[in-house]
């Protein structure tokens, strides 16, 4: 029996408790009571005429949903007393001679934690021995009633301490809430296995076989099983899993299908005779072997080389399509040595395998993908803003040249030595073995992720008295509340990761008290602190739990009314993840157009609609509109062969020697004759330069920059014409001339569009058209390759883009606009679709020992659309994080709140706050009732101790940075409030109707109403800006194409008027010095464009206008005031950055 807790009734937050009633405890649903105790003696029950040593080993119990139990079982002997024996109608009250019983002592639990638990029962049986037979109930109980005191520690770094003599015991947390608990030394298998057989059991778990663990010992069969599993993470052993067989249990070993299973060592021979394709591990020895077979040469797989040294998953990203979720595992086969193919097709069949791949499709930021981020090297990150097809760049063909180089010379000096001396290793090698491994040559491969491990806290749980009576439990809990209680009132501000663990473990403290709101208090307190550890289903089933009256108490809680609303809504709200997992291939119907780009998109060949729209046109010229599956896979396998092709290049030293590192070779002609020599046309992303024959030399042709003019024409040889090249470069007298003969036509394609590219590129400062026109150059030469047709060339041009642009408008900028503007980049780069950047955040870079060097760097923060963030690097404009979720609405706001946190205002009335050094977003305000609009810090204040958010219902909040508590709250009763500002102690409110001067406390001080001012007209306020210096409020208005500057300290006068010329609508508004800078949309040579309107304060007069989107100017943020960054709408979704001077 033991006490149940009952919800009691509530005079506020802090009320009496109900008297608890007791009830019955039964063991733990999926234990299967019948097996537990031949599993507490699975090697049968034996009497000893002497005493054995105790022992301890551990059990795995496993339901049919597949959810897991586990076990620590003691045994020890005591000695038979004939007192308990009656035969012949008589007691015998003497004890037995030489007769031990063994007795076994069970702890169950849902989480394993088997150091902890084996520490506990050591305590016990310590005690037990001491008590007579007929006293030891009472200590068991005991024992048992204290264990079910004592809560599981939360995910983090808080380890739980409690004292049980003469021990102190550790319940150690697991790393977060994706990772498993590890209570057990990791290090075990070290102790039993070579490293080499290490490798080989792995291969065994990744390969999913049958396995059967053996040993002498019961609880090494469980402990190094586990430790295995451990290993595997990220991946998890989806299949049976029973580390202890007892002796009646050995049938188990015939099932068919893959499974991990623990025999004691006598069955070793047996199970090895009766069961086919069994791996067995014998612990004891440290050997490997196979069960007999009807193939006698069956040897355990090695671990291929690549596989050793780094992470199979770690490549698997490069083949995934997210948005149709495929993952092309032909692909990934082909970037592995052709020796490990039958290791890896069987690794990527496997459940485990597809469970993974489940999670990278669901984006899940796990361990593993935070540790993918911190291990990316620089040269992934910005391949990342790449949307041009993969190469090796220059430096990775001079790291592989080098590393053969290195592979190549230690052999040599190895092979030395007498050949006869060295000892041939244990397995034939592969070309990939384990045994060939070079460090040196592997060691720029991938970043080594060095970490320090850190200490964890520990909290010590208070002593729990006997004889445990209502109020003894009672006492216990209200001690465990005050200790936390007091741990949290010490803690600083700051440390919210330990606040969050401590508010967790006192809410589930207080649902043992049936203190239902204070528990859902301290819950909901997790949003704040760290929402990761948040327990949902806790909460959902406390909520429903509740009575009426207890439910409308809990609800005037201004705090728990959103929370209970949240927790009941949310599962009719949230549809279901998609979980499927495809693998591609190739189509065997004929494609109209959407069927052609998903399937395009699925290959990985090409993720942007709107090319893939004009590869459409180009593979049905002169056809009916659609494309058939042989075209297709004509089209698809030239692409993987050019591709293919494109990673075997090798470059000598002396032409790497005239290229830039990152310069990547993307097309080769045939060696043909030239005016410059014979060889072969390569073309890079910058140039184009002759690799000349015989002694392989580099001679340049042109970088695409500094072409003049392309012709395709023909020259005489002999009777014939030979269609050829001709190309005019600015910094040459002589036109280069290439004889290409029938390739001709192609490269002239190419050439020009390549040009038109990089035109297009230094003309609008964005290096994407130059990637852009690569695509198309490379669509180009695998549509050729496809149609092999007369028409094929016209076909290809269809993918001329570019070159038509340039021909058909005019591409150069204003000049004004080409001296502001500074650079473009691409936040929807590798995206379907562009999207529409909705917020921008520049944050300066600061110097920090305890940070890596990127952290330290200045940062772009970009939302766009459905609440994605993109982080870049502001000092290269390189992708610094891929796209992370903030909620799935519509972001309106951005503010860097300290050095170390980032607020998010959302459309779904929540703040999102982003953690600058791990990238990950674990806290949420959630005080907003609506769409949250603005968010600002006080000006000047390097490190602000406030920030002031507003909603749309006109509520404006005051937060302690550090604590994240409202420090004071107003509402407007107007609503409709848009944006906020902080000048001269009081907030400025923009409505809509009004502009409103408020105290920090509330109340109005004045107000501007636009209806006093725009008598004649219906109009609104759509954004406004305070310029303190000038004494001046500017402000746009709905539908109107001026601005208006009110002087502040006379609200009353009419405005002076700014108006701004071709103007159609004003989106937003800074201040950047002495200017303004206002994004809208407008007209520029007859066609609507995103505009920016640089107004001199002083002057009132525009100074520049500046055109460089083809959407409208949607944000604006200043960057230190040296720069102005402009995000557009989705028509285009790019960042333009400006110069501020």
């Amino acid at each position: 029996k033991r006490e149940r807790p009952r919800p009691e009734q509530w005079k506020g937050l802090s009320g009496p408790s109900r008297v608890p009633e007791p009830e019955d405890v039964t063991i733990p649903g999926g234990v299967d009571l019948l097996a537990l105790p031949q599993l507490c003696f699975p090697g049968g029950v034996c009497v000893a005429t002497e005493p054995k040593e105790d022992r301890v080993h551990f059990l795995v119990l496993t339901d049919v949903c597949g959810n897991r139990t586990y076990g620590v079982v003691a045994q020890y002997y005591r000695p038979l007393h004939d007192e308990y024996c009656f035969y012949n109608g008589t007691t015998h009250w003497e004890p037995a001679a030489g007769c031990f019983v063994p007795y076994a002592v069970c702890v169950v639990s849902r989480f394993p934690y088997y150091n902890s638990l084996k520490d506990c029962l050591s305590c016990l049986l310590a005690n037990l021995k001491l008590c007579k037979d007929f006293e030891v109930d009472s200590p068991i109980k005991d024992f048992a009633a204290k264990l079910s005191l004592i809560p599981s520690p939360p995910p983090g770094p808080l380890h739980l301490v409690f004292h049980m003599k003469p021990l102190q015991i550790v319940f150690p947390a697991r790393a977060d809430p994706e990772s498993p608990i590890l209570d057990l030394d990791l290090h075990l298998p070290l102790l039993c296995f070579r490293p080499e057989k290490v490798l080989q059991v792995l291969t065994c778990f990744l390969t999913e076989q049958r396995i059967v663990f053996f040993s002498s010992d019961w609880a090494l069969l469980t402990l190094v099983a586990e430790c295995f599993m451990a290993y595997l993470y990220p991946l998890q052993w989806q299949h049976p899993f029973v580390p202890i067989l007892s002796d009646q249990m050995l049938d188990f070993v015939m099932a068919p299908t893959a499974f991990l299973m623990g025999c004691h060592l006598d069955h070793f021979e047996e199970v090895s005779k009766e069961a086919d394709g069994l791996v067995l591990i014998n612990i004891d020895h440290g050997s490997i072997t196979y069960s007999k077979s009807t193939n006698d040469n069956v040897d355990i797989p090695d671990v291929p080389l690549l596989a050793a040294q780094t992470f199979i998953q770690r490549d698997v990203k490069n083949h995934l399509n997210y948005e149709h979720r495929v993952f092309n595992s032909e692909e990934f086969l082909k970037t592995r040595a052709a020796g490990d193919h039958q290791f890896y097709k069987q690794v990527l069949d496997t459940y485990m395998f597809h469970s993974f791949l489940k999670a990278r499709l669901n984006r899940r930021m796990d361990a593993f993908a935070q540790m993918d981020l911190d291990t990316q090297s620089e040269e992934d990150r910005i391949n990342g803003t790449l949307v041009s097809p993969r190469r090796p760049t220059v430096e990775k063909i001079a790291s592989r040249k080098s590393s053969h180089l290195q592979v190549t010379h230690r052999r040599m000096v190895v092979s030395m030595p007498n050949l006869q001396d060295i000892a041939m290793p244990e397995l034939a090698p592969r070309n990939s073995s384990l045994r060939l491994t070079d460090t040196a040559g592997c060691a720029g491969s991938s970043a080594v992720l060095n970490v320090t491990p850190k200490s964890p806290y520990t909290f010590k749980i208070p002593e729990i008295h006997f004889p445990l009576v209502s109020e003894c439990v009672q006492a216990y809990y209200a001690d465990f509340v005050t200790l936390l209680s007091k741990a949290m009132d010490f803690l600083a501000p700051d440390n919210s990761l330990l606040l969050a663990r401590y508010f967790y473990l006192r809410g589930l403290v207080h649902l043992m008290q049936g203190q239902l709101l204070s528990a859902l208090l301290d819950f909901q307190n997790l949003y704040k602190t760290d929402i990761r550890i948040f327990p949902a289903d806790l909460v959902k089933r406390t909520v429903e739990s509740m009575s009426a009256p207890e439910r409308a108490q809990a609800e005037r809680a201004p705090e728990l009314m959103r929370l209970i609303s949240e927790i009941l809504d949310k599962p009719h709200e949230a549809s279901k993840l998609d979980d499927h997992v495809k693998n591609f291939k190739l189509p065997k119907e004929y494609m109209q157009l959407d069927d052609f780009m998903k399937r395009v998109q699925e290959s990985g060949i090409v993720k942007d609609a709107s090319t893939i729209q004009r590869l459409f046109e180009a593979l049905t010229v002169g056809q009916q509109k659609q494309i058939d599956p042989e075209t297709f896979k004509d089209f698809y396998n030239c692409w993987k062969e050019t591709e293919a092709e494109a990673q075997e290049v090798s470059l000598p030293w002396l032409v790497m020697e005239h290229l830039d590192k990152n310069e990547c070779v993307y097309k080769l002609s045939s060696s043909i004759r030239t005016n410059l020599g014979v060889g072969k046309i390569a073309m890079t992303q910058k140039r184009l330069f002759l690799l000349t024959e015989g002694r392989p030399g580099y001679v340049e042709i042109s970088t695409f920059r500094n072409i003049e003019e392309v012709r395709s024409t023909s020259t005489a040889f002999l009777l014939r014409r030979i269609p050829a090249l001709k190309i005019k470069v600015a910094s040459k007298k002589e036109v280069f001339e290439a004889n290409l003969k029938t390739e001709c036509d192609l490269w002239h394609l190419m050439v020009k569009e390549m040009w038109a590219g990089k035109k297009l590129a230094d003309d609008h400062k964005d290096p994407q058209y130059v990637q852009q026109a690569l695509t198309h150059v490379l669509l180009m030469d695998a549509v050729v390759g496809t149609l092999q047709s007369p028409g094929a060339i016209y076909a290809a041009s269809k993918l001329s883009y570019f070159d038509k642009m340039r021909k058909e408008v005019p591409m150069a900028l204003p000049k004004t606009t080409v001296e502001t503007l500074k650079h473009k980049i691409n936040p929807s780069a590798g995206e379907t679709f562009p999207q529409a950047v909705d917020a921008l955040l520049y944050t300066p870079g600061h110097l920090d020992p305890a940070e890596k060097v990127e952290d330290a760097r200045p940062k772009l923060w970009c939302a766009l659309s459905d609440g994605k963030v993109t982080v870049f690097d502001a000092s290269s404009w390189t992708i610094h994080q891929h796209s992370f979720k903030v909620g799935t609405a519509k972001v309106n706001c951005m503010v860097m709140a300290d050095q170390n946190q980032v607020w998010v205002g959302s459309e779904d009335s929540v703040i999102y706050i982003i953690n600058v050094h791990s990238m990950s977003c674990n806290k949420q305000l959630t005080d907003h009732c609506s769409s949250v609009t603005d968010l600002i810090v006080q000006d000047g204040q390097r490190v602000p101790s406030e920030v002031y958010s507003c909603s749309m219902d006109g509520t404006v909040l005051a937060w302690n940075v550090s604590t994240l508590q409202v420090t004071s709250r107003f509402q407007l009763s107007s609503g409709g409030l848009t944006s906020i500002r902080l000048h001269g102690g009081c907030l400025w409110c923009c409505t809509g109707n009004s502009i409103m001067v408020m105290t920090t406390n509330g109340f109005l001080c004045q107000e501007l109403k636009i209806e006093e001012h725009f008598k004649d007209i219906s109009t609104s306020f759509l954004a406004f800006q305070l310029l303190p210096e000038q004494e001046q409020l500017w402000a746009a208005c709905a539908g109107r194409s001026e601005v208006y500057i009110w002087r502040l300290k006379d609200l009353a006068q009419p405005p002076q008027r700014v108006s701004l010329k071709d103007c159609s609508e004003i989106i937003c508004m800074i201040r950047v010095k002495k200017q303004v800078w206002v994004g809208s949309r407008g007209l520029w040579q007859g066609t609507p464009r995103g505009k920016i309107y640089v107004i001199d304060a002083e002057r009132k007069t525009v100074e520049k206008e500046l055109v460089a989107h083809t959407d409208t100017v949607r944000t604006l943020c200043s960057a230190e005031d040296r720069y102005v960054l402009s995000g557009s709408g989705r028509e285009e979704g790019k960042i333009a950055i400006w110069k501020g001077e």
